[in-house]
């Protein structure tokens, strides 16, 4: 059965204009029209669908009214909502086709399930990143390994071959070389972002692409596919990521692939045979190409919710990428390692900075105990940094006047950058220089890198500021930090004995590994120096489940998720088999406004029973 208009929005609401109501722009191919009466009407754009829902008798009316106001018939509610068919020539420019559709009451009883977490047949989005030269090949093979033996079907989406192709024309053909293949990929994901004016232009094309394969109901509405698994290869710009949340905010998730430089560059000269040069090319090149919309894998590498490495052990990737899915769909057993553990408590740390430009958290950990956290934020006399408190006038909870940058209304840093420019634009000027000239050749340097004239305490300091004051030791310890340390820290952090620092998001702009070759390599600590050799400070890429997703998937109660069992009533440690459990996170197939009409249903049922019992039936 069908209902469709397939005019514009502006024409549908001037059809219905004399149909009192509240309308909602739901998104671009949802619009809502809701009664006062309590009927609601749904219109999607793409297919000109309509359909009807609510209590009755409003949805009834309401029903009625638009089948009125588009056929210009007036048509009388049929009993038990029969459906009729009808044809309409069109009206201008509108094409309208009836059947109706009604969601009734009834229609919710069997979605009751979506608000009792009996639901379990949800879909679960991957995406995987990594840098050029990754075998992303071997992480989604263990992927689809594992899914399907839980009972999961699996669709691959690569974004070269199933999204570029639609939407860029001169895309590398078969028989290219692999340099130009790679780069020519490149260059056309830069040009899909460009001409597109959306830097999410690709996932928008994976989300698409995924639509495009979904069966459609007889209101040409595109249909859920139970326990299905579908694994998008692989993202290059944070806004890819940022789009792909916002569309499976509950059933998405980021995988970031870990190779080493070493073990990339081989991979591309030897394995794929591409010169030095060029494989140097193109690993620069995907890093980071300083563009808009261009490569900037390491500006989105760590969003991931997951982090694995590719060491050459495939037990250990295995093994890594298996623990990431058992804890997905609740083994009760998975419990973080202790690097997760501090690097949550890092997180956890960052969200008290209220820095201008960004958040970044730290852990000084010793023979894996925390020793002391810290945030980068503006000291307070007598140690530490400010807090806001309540204060007993305004009965507020408040920040002292005056202390952090945001009270002062200013970033001291930005403003004595400004102040130096304008000193040298004068001279410059005076001199008989170019004004506007020398601004363009300042504001190519890197004089806006310079951070000396801040009041904040970097987070690495905070914290190992604060051991100092405990008098904590940190000879030997491990430093994790959110943020790649920058130079001016990372010599206090060699200087106060810590022997590893385990980080997350890269910073661009540190010269740590340049100005302290002698005594800082980056990298993991198994690619250079032996194990027991502490003459070198490893500052290694964490790996591991990412702060963004701890809460929810290591509390067995408070998380989003369902709680899970560790033991029966008799005290026994209960069983846990991937194919007998459901994903512990359940993207539902329904928008909140389905769901309060399934828990409208509900209640109107529990109220019914409560009514009948009252009477004594």
């Amino acid at each position: 059965m069908n209902v469709r208009f397939t005019g514009s929005y502006e024409e549908f609401r001037e059809k219905l204009q004399h149909i009192s109501g509240v309308w909602r722009d739901l998104n671009p191919n949802q619009k809502q029209l809701r009664t006062p009466a309590g009927g609601v009407l749904n219109w999607y754009p793409s297919t000109g669908s309509l359909t009807f829902q609510g209590n009755s008798p409003g949805a009834e009316k309401l029903r009625d009214e638009v089948i009125a106001a588009l056929t210009g018939t007036p048509v009388d509610a049929a009993p038990g909502l029969t459906p009729q068919r009808e044809t309409v020539p069109e009206r201008h420019g509108a094409e309208v086709t009836v059947p109706v559709p009604m969601a009734t009451a009834e229609s919710g009883a069997g979605r009751s399930g979506l608000l009792q977490r009996a639901f379990s047949e949800s879909e679960l989005v991957f995406a995987l990143i990594g840098a050029v030269g990754t075998e992303l090949q071997k992480v989604r093979g263990i992927l689809d390994d594992w899914l399907r033996k839980a009972g999961y079907s699996v669709r691959q989406i690569r974004i070269t071959q199933d999204v570029i192709p639609k939407i860029v024309e001169n895309i590398p053909r078969s028989g290219s070389s692999e340099y130009d293949r790679l780069s020519g990929l490149m260059d056309a994901g830069n040009e899909a972002r460009a001409t597109s004016g959306d830097n999410s232009i690709l996932a928008l094309g994976a989300a698409a692409y995924i639509n495009s394969q979904r069966s459609k109901d007889e209101n040409g509405c595109p249909q859920h596919v139970p326990r299905c698994a579908y694994v998008i290869s692989s993202l290059k710009h944070p806004d890819e990521v940022g789009r792909l949340r916002e569309i499976y905010p509950q059933g998405f998730y980021l995988i970031g692939v870990h190779a080493d430089e070493k073990r990339r560059f081989d991979y591309l000269t030897k394995d794929k045979s591409i010169s030095d040069a060029k494989a140097n090319e193109l690993i620069d090149r995907d890093e980071n190409e300083h563009l808009p919309h261009g490569q900037r894998v390491a500006d989105t590498f760590h969003l991931s919710d997951f982090f694995v490495r590719i060491d050459g052990q495939d037990d250990h990737l295995k093994d890594s990428v298996w623990r990431i899915l058992e804890l997905l769909f609740g083994n009760p057993y998975v419990t973080p390692t202790f690097d997760e553990y501090a690097m949550f408590l890092a997180f956890a740390a960052s969200l008290s900075s209220a820095d201008l430009s960004r958040q970044v958290g730290a852990v000084v950990a010793v023979d894996e105990q925390v020793v002391a956290t810290g945030a980068n934020d503006c000291p307070r006399a007598n140690g530490g940094r400010y807090w806001p408190v309540r204060n007993p006038k305004t009965h507020r909870i408040e920040d002292q006047e005056d202390g952090r940058d945001y009270m002062r209304g200013e970033d001291s840093n930005k403003v004595e950058q400004q102040k130096i420019i304008d000193e040298i634009l004068d001279r410059a000027e005076k001199t008989g220089l170019d004004r506007e000239k020398v601004r363009e050749a300042l504001d190519a340097s890197r004089i806006r890198d310079l951070t000396e004239f801040g009041r904040v305490v970097h987070a690495e300091m905070d914290a190992l500021l604060s051991c100092g004051r405990i008098r904590a030791p940190t000879q030997g310890g491990t430093l994790y930090c959110t943020t790649f340390p920058c130079h001016n820290c990372a010599k206090h952090i060699v200087g106060a004995g810590i022997h590893r620092v385990v980080f997350i998001e890269p910073y661009e702009k540190s010269k740590a590994a340049e100005f302290h070759s002698d005594s800082i390599q980056v990298g993991f600590a198994d690619l250079g120096s032996p194990p027991d050799d502490r003459r070198m400070v490893c500052f290694e890429p964490f790996v591991g489940v990412g702060p963004r997703r701890f809460f929810d998937l290591f509390s067995i109660r408070l998380g989003s998720g369902y709680p899970v069992e560790r033991k029966n009533v008799a005290g026994r440690v209960m069983e846990w088999k991937a194919g007998q459990s459901g994903l512990r996170l359940q993207m539902l197939p329904a928008s909140y406004l389905d769901l309060e009409f399934v828990a409208g249903d509900m209640f109107n049922k529990a109220r019914s029973a409560v009514t009948e019992l009252g009477n004594g039936g």
